[in-house]
């Protein structure tokens, strides 16, 4: 096959024939001239500053539609298949969505009996495939924020909708590992859209900074809980467990009552109210935060002699109980920053 296109570009049947030329040449081109395909689960490979955000959006719906056989897909992305022989970046990433696609609609064919609402269709989604997809989505919110403070542009609502699908995907990981690779970048990428925000609310640095144990179970350490068995616990045995250095926390529910506690604080923090803050707690909107505001909750009382201090964090609909609602409180609070209020 010709690698050169010969013929003029101004009517409807030449596009469609320089698209199918393309589509043909991407075909036909050696395996070696492309970045090899990584296997489904393994971390993925992030764009970097050579990516294309306008050109990168359109790839997910490109993959579907020609695994789908469409006739109409080379014409109408057109414009894409050019930009995809010249840019090795966005043809890395057309090749791992392709790939990631592929291999879901391969999985809806051997099991149509899970093809219920798509709630349940993530559930039963590989959770590998799960995890490709959580990195994908917080690699292109980091590059899509990146791209718009150089250039200046407002690209937050575009960011913080791609930061809801990677924590609302990650929901259905029970694995704990797997959910802990699968957000792993989620504080860093989050800082680069809400950083404005926690400094206007949180003045001065932390005293003390907690992360959620992802994966580590409700109230027992180093184990996989059942679905059956969780949602047999009671709220109030349910907890996430925090950590900073050698110092403990845990995040209980009381009815629909979030609470937090913290022991063995420091002396000079004891005897004084405390200003909690949550930097991933505007991401999403399930829990009703005393004071309105995560980046800056108010205890209610000052820390003991003993450096245990209680306090009420927000409200929620969601169940500690439930497995995948306990999923998602948990990756909200996988930062939480401690300051003392003088």
């Amino acid at each position: 096959m010709s690698d050169q296109f010969v013929g003029k570009l101004d009517s409807q049947d030449q596009n469609t024939r320089v698209a199918q030329w393309l589509h043909q040449l991407l075909v036909t081109m050696p395996q070696a001239a492309y970045p090899e395909q990584i296997a489904v689960g393994e971390d993925v490979s992030l764009p970097g500053a050579d990516y294309h955000a306008a050109f990168y959006m359109q790839i997910p719906n490109f993959a579907m539609a020609l695994l789908r056989h469409d006739p109409t897909a080379t014409t109408h992305y057109a414009q894409l298949l050019f930009h995809l022989v010249g840019c090795s970046a966005c043809h890395r990433a057309y090749l791992e969505i392709y790939d990631a696609l592929r291999v879901a609609l391969e999985d809806d064919v051997k099991k149509p009996a899970l093809r219920v609402p798509s709630t349940a269709t993530l559930a039963t989604t590989s959770p590998k495939l799960l995890v490709f997809l959580c990195q994908l989505l917080l690699g292109q919110a980091r590059t899509v924020l990146r791209q718009a403070h150089r250039e200046r542009l407002d690209q937050d609502a575009w960011a913080r909708s791609l930061l809801q699908q990677a924590i609302q995907i990650s929901r259905y990981i029970m694995q704990g590992t797997l959910r802990q690779r699968a957000i792993r970048d989620l504080v860093e990428v989050a800082g680069l859209y809400s950083s404005g925000e926690v400094a206007e609310s949180s003045p001065g640095p932390a005293a003390l900074s907690y992360v959620s144990l992802v994966g580590n179970g409700s109230g027992t350490r180093g184990r996989t809980l059942r679905r059956a068995e969780m949602a047999s616990r009671s709220n109030e045995q349910a907890r996430i467990d925090l950590r900073s250095g050698s110092l403990e926390g845990t995040i209980t529910q009381q009815d629909d009552l979030l609470v937090l506690r913290l022991v063995d604080l420091d002396e000079h923090l004891r005897g004084k109210a405390l200003l909690i803050s949550v930097p991933l707690g505007t991401l999403l909107e399930p829990i009703r935060w005393i004071g309105g505001n995560p980046y800056a909750v108010r205890s209610t009382e000052v820390v003991d002699a003993d450096g245990t201090v209680i306090i009420p964090l927000g409200r929620t609909e969601l169940h500690l109980s439930d497995p995948e609602e306990r999923n998602l409180i948990e990756t909200l609070f996988k930062k939480l920053e401690v300051r003392s209020i003088e």
